[in-house]
């Protein structure tokens, strides 16, 4: 019997200094460092969701 797989939509920036190096973050109880973002609320744009995400993650 073949399932088919479920579509996850995320956002994600990658976010440079200028050496080159990139922001990453990690979650509360995870071992394992991601890019900053997240899955958009029902309705939002991307733009909008990875503009919330910054703002829930980092404060910016």
């Amino acid at each position: 019997m073949s399932r088919a797989a479920a579509t996850i939509r995320i956002v994600a920036a990658v976010i440079l200094d200028d050496r080159g190096r990139a922001l990453v973050v990690r979650k509360h109880g995870a071992r394992r460092f991601i890019q900053p973002g997240g899955k958009p609320e029902p309705g939002e744009a991307p733009l909008q969701a990875l503009a919330r995400e910054l703002d829930e993650e980092l404060g910016v």
